[in-house]
């Protein structure tokens, strides 16, 4: 009688196993976002309601999305390494990061691509013409990020190396300061400050990432909800794809939503957008940048030890 209760007991407890797994996965999404240009094609389907379109069509209706903010990369990874998020999109810099110090994250798609969305900028009265120029003198950007790897191939281009200019470690806001109050002879920023610098005529490029890098912003998920909730990520990324394809069939439009949510005018906002690439297809170049990304970071110990990226993405979902 006793094994009987047990083995009824058991059955019970299994079945309740099963019953709370399969409710688990129609229960919530944690979904990560940044209220910066980047991530527009993400913020439009967010706005619109599109994620919730997508995931009533998938048949996901009874999933709860959960929207959690954050101010750069860093945060981001915290919350994945702690399983509080289940998918998100941030710079190449800390996703590759992430990935090689052991967060169990993949590489699934790109919010977008923004070679001309960094740039290398002076005011628009210095003497400096050329990056040649800028031998011996004061070049800040955000050290560790992929800023840092564009500046270095930059200089490169140009003959010279990190050595020869006085490097400075500043964030967006600092840079902006110091270049306006000339403490610096150049900064090399990314958006928004780029277009508010040069919408206002305060700054001049000397070259942006055309041709050298793309400045790839992965979408990335946890890797075990990727496994098991491929229905979920699938529909949560032609979401994002809508959005790509309304920012680049009405920039205008798009730029009255989202303006508000990115800290820039319409104006500024839409002359923002035109420096992005919105196509949210993974290619084999993009695979092959994030490689020399990883070279970049091990070179200049960022990371520890190297690794294929082809182990980070997760080709199953690169052609929604």
């Amino acid at each position: 009688m006793l094994k009987k209760n047990i083995a009824k007991t058991a059955t019970a407890l299994v079945a309740a196993a099963l019953l709370w797994a399969g409710s688990a996965a129609a229960e919530t999404v944690n979904i990560g976002f940044m209220p910066f240009v980047p991530y527009s094609a993400i913020l439009l389907a967010k706005q619109k309601g599109w994620v919730d379109e997508e995931f009533t069509k998938a048949g996901l209706k009874d999933v709860e999305i959960k929207w959690h903010q954050f101010a750069g990369g860093p945060p981001v990874n915290e919350a994945f390494a702690s399983g509080a998020l289940d998918i998100a999109a941030l710079g190449d810099t800390p996703s590759l990061i992430a990935f090689a110090n052991g967060i169990d994250t993949r590489f699934v798609g790109l919010a977008c691509k923004g070679a001309k969305a960094e740039a290398l900028i002076v005011l628009k009265d210095s003497s400096v013409k050329t990056v040649k120029d800028l031998k011996g003198k004061k070049v800040a950007t955000l050290r560790g990020g992929n800023v840092h790897e564009l500046l270095v191939l930059v200089l490169a281009e140009a003959g010279l190396k990190i050595s020869d200019v006085e490097f400075l470690n500043l964030g967006l806001q600092d840079m902006g300061i110091a270049l306006t109050k000339g403490d610096v002879d150049a900064v090399l920023v990314w958006e928004p400050l780029l277009t508010k610098l040069d919408s206002e005529g305060v700054s001049r490029t000397l070259r942006d990432g055309a041709g050298l890098k793309s400045n790839l912003n992965p979408i990335v998920a946890l890797g075990s909800f990727a496994a098991k909730h491929p229905d979920v990520l699938k529909a949560y990324l032609q979401a994002v794809k809508r959005g790509a394809e309304a920012l680049r069939s009405d920039p205008a439009g798009s730029a009255q939503v989202l303006a508000p949510v990115v800290g820039l005018t319409p104006k500024q906002t839409e002359l923002a957008f035109s420096r992005f690439e919105w196509k949210p297809t993974v290619t084999e170049a993009d695979q092959a940048e994030l490689a020399d990304s990883v070279k970049f970071l091990l070179d200049n110990h960022f990371i520890r030890q190297t690794f294929e990226v082809s182990s980070f993405a997760d080709q199953a979902f690169f052609n929604f």
